[in-house]
């Protein structure tokens, strides 16, 4: 039978109503204040809402926990001096319990598996207590000794049982962590977690976890007590308080799978981005709502790249902070912050590029912003690692963040940028954002149609160096045509750089934004070259009903092959790089490259822009095949005909190039001129106005 003290009128009505809590819930509870009031919190941001003012008590509610044999609360009440049953609404029924000993208890917690309620004041006269919550059991509400004080001199504010061992765990002031067997009442000191304070409240989750608040700033730390370490990290920030008491359902999950009320990053986990691995999270209750950018969405946890939120919220919310400038060792950095409301930012910059956000990383520490707009000045630290890494932006009402953690209000967003190191230079060709185009005629040695569209090619690169030479080359291109029957290959030389010099191991090429699944720099050679592909028609395809890809009336198509190649140098190289360096068209190995040649050439075929050495793999004696050339390595004469008409061209701008067919000659009018003057004369001969219209392929295009 249930044992009740008498109560008041008013307190018993309050409470015969109430119902249990929903089974399980994610939620911590904190119960504070001499007059207590109760607040429910997401033990991941520290978010908390006030449940109940007053408890309809008028003493404090301490040594609590939450039982899933019944889905209540227990504590110790004041005011009644006995246990408590605290119902969903947060008002408390008073327990008659046998045997109840003559003092307040302010330590205490369920056991989560065996209906038992612990409490526990240190002292000779105190000790530690078991209550029965069974109501089927013979000794229901019964208190029972299972320890005296003096065998178990553990000092502390609360207790919290491990699911996983059944064993209740206590942090002292000063930092000690003890466990406390509760069938012996036996305890040992584990370590020091490296944290003081008066820790009010503790709670565990399923994997062995422990949670403790610290009454003077309600910060939340996190033991991974099932991991076997004994550090506490901080983990949130949550409601401070002198007198603090703390009651969560230990077999529940932080975060309830459905709760989208936070923010998490999405950087790569090694910064600390998903929840299991404390990731920076902010809670979305709070009002005014303080986000960066435009807006912001929720998610019950992080979508770590190479995941993204905006894939699963379909909504860009990585948009509150924009670089005006480059990043550059040493320098300051402009970033043009968007704030919602007023707030604190911080950031920080991975420089040393080792996946975590280092102390020494952190370039902005609780900037004041404003509403909208603002430019700021990020100090970029010394030892950095060029390339691309990630940076993170913090904005709260709060003060004092880490890059990893939860906090009650704000965002967190995560971008991946590029650091250059101190005195870097960057060379664009033809400029950041234009482009250049390489074209080639692949009948050499013979002149063919001559229509310069076998192989079409635009191109930028941009050449990164300091005082000791060349540190990184980057470069992007898109295949425009092939007009080609045959099939070749494309590469690019890097003149004067040795294989041996490139920092292989972080080399990054891509087509169409993939890796490929061949190295991209030729082995087995003493020059450093790129194999953007060793067969165009690997990647591009032809329109139904036409014979080429991007070069007949009526055959036009989006451009389907685009490669990005980052080169760094494992040191930098004395060398001066220009322009698009030394591209070059070869013969598919194995492929027919025409009735010219008694078998296959293969790689040792190549064509190159006009006066260009070929590099070590072509075949010399193929300058001896008879045809149109008269190349001489005598007289570094290369790949030209006696009129002076190259095989391959390099023109300044995105070129419009002829059609099928169609002489270079008869659609670019003054083009015979400046070749045989050598680039002298007529240099603007691609001008529109110096054109066939109807011989030029952007005349004709269309998207099939």
């Amino acid at each position: 039978m249930r044992k009740l003290l008498a109560v008041s009128a008013l307190l018993f009505t309050q409470s015969i109503f109430a119902a249990p809590f929903d089974a399980c819930p994610s939620q911590a509870f904190l119960i504070q204040g001499a007059v207590p009031q109760a607040y429910a919190v997401n033990l991941s941001t520290g978010d908390y809402r006030v449940e109940n003012t007053s408890m309809g008590t008028r003493k404090a509610v301490n040594a609590a926990g939450f039982n899933p044999a019944d889905n209540y609360i227990y504590a110790w009440g004041y005011e009644h001096g006995a246990p408590v049953r605290v119902h969903d609404d947060f008002t408390i029924e008073p327990l008659e319990v046998d045997n109840i000993a003559g003092t307040n208890f302010y330590i205490g917690d369920v056991h989560p598996h065996n209906n038992h309620y612990y409490v526990y004041r240190q002292g000779r006269k105190f000790g530690l207590y078991s209550i029965n919550l069974d109501q089927d059991a013979s000794d229901y509400l019964q208190m029972k000794q299972i320890t005296g004080g003096a065998s178990l001199p553990v000092k502390g504010a609360d207790i919290a049982i491990n699911p996983a061992d059944g064993v209740a765990y206590l942090v002292s002031s000063g930092g000690d962590l003890y466990s406390v067997d509760l069938d012996t009442g036996d305890s040992a000191l584990l370590d020091n977690v490296g944290e003081t304070g008066f820790f009010g409240a503790a709670y565990f989750d399923p994997d062995g976890n422990m949670y403790i608040s610290r009454n003077g700033d309600g910060v939340i730390f996190r033991i991974a007590i099932g991991a076997g370490d004994y550090r506490a990290r901080h983990f949130a920030s949550g409601p401070s308080s002198n007198v603090n008491d703390g009651a969560r359902c230990a077999n529940a999950l932080i975060v309830d799978t459905t709760d989208l009320d936070q923010d998490f990053g999405d950087a790569p986990d090694s910064y600390g981005t998903y929840l299991a691995s404390n990731g920076a999270r902010h809670g979305l209750t709070a009002d005014p709502k303080l986000f960066l950018g435009e807006g912001v969405d929720g998610e019950a946890d992080s979508f770590a790249f190479p995941l993204s939120d905006d894939q699963n919220n379909q909504q860009d919310d990585e948009d509150g902070v924009q670089f005006a400038t480059a990043i550059v060792e040493g320098d300051k950095a402009v970033a043009i912050v968007t704030a919602s409301a007023a707030g604190y930012i911080s950031g920080w910059i991975d420089v040393g590029g080792d996946g975590v956000f280092d102390a020494q990383d952190q370039v902005l520490t609780d900037v004041k912003v404003e509403p909208g707009k603002q430019a700021l000045y990020l100090e970029v630290p010394g030892g950095v690692v060029e390339g691309k890494t990630w940076a993170r932006f913090r904005l709260s009402s709060e003060t004092g963040l880490y890059a990893t953690g939860g906090v009650a209000d704000g965002e967190v967003e995560d971008y991946q940028v590029e650091v250059r190191a101190e005195e870097v230079t960057v060379n664009h060709y033809p400029s950041a954002t234009g482009w250049t185009t390489v074209a080639f005629e692949d009948n050499w040695p013979l002149e063919g149609d001559y229509d310069m569209n076998d192989l079409v090619v635009y191109m930028r690169t941009a050449v990164a160096s300091t005082s000791f030479g060349v540190k990184q080359v980057n470069i992007s291109g898109e295949v425009a045509a092939v007009g080609a029957a045959y099939h070749n290959g494309f590469a690019i030389r890097l003149p004067g750089v040795k294989y041996s010099q490139v920092d292989l191991a972080n080399v990054r090429y891509t087509i169409n934004g993939k890796p490929v699944d061949f190295e991209p720099i030729e082995g087995g050679r003493d020059e450093a070259i790129l194999m953007v592909t060793y067969n165009l028609w690997d990647y591009v395809g032809t329109g139904d009903l036409c014979l080429y890809y991007r070069t007949e009336p009526g055959c036009g198509s989006s451009i389907q092959m685009k490669f990005e190649a980052e080169l760094p140098m494992l040191e930098p190289v004395d060398v001066t790089l220009r322009g698009v360096m030394d591209p070059f068209l070869f013969a598919t190995p194995g492929a027919w490259h025409g009735g010219h040649f008694m078998t296959a050439p293969g790689r040792a075929y190549e064509i190159h822009l006009k006066n260009q050495k070929p590099t070590e793999a072509f075949d010399l004696t193929l300058f001896d095949e008879p045809g149109d050339d008269v190349s001489d390595p005598a007289h570094d004469t290369y790949f030209q005909t006696e009129n002076g008409l190259p095989w391959a061209l390099e023109i300044g701008t995105r070129w419009d190039y002829p059609t099928e067919n169609g002489d270079v000659g008869h659609a670019y009018r003054l083009f015979s001129r400046y070749a045989s003057s050598g680039g002298l004369d007529n240099s603007y001969w691609y001008n529109p106005q110096f054109t066939t219209p109807e011989l030029i392929f952007s005349n004709h295009e269309a998207t099939e």
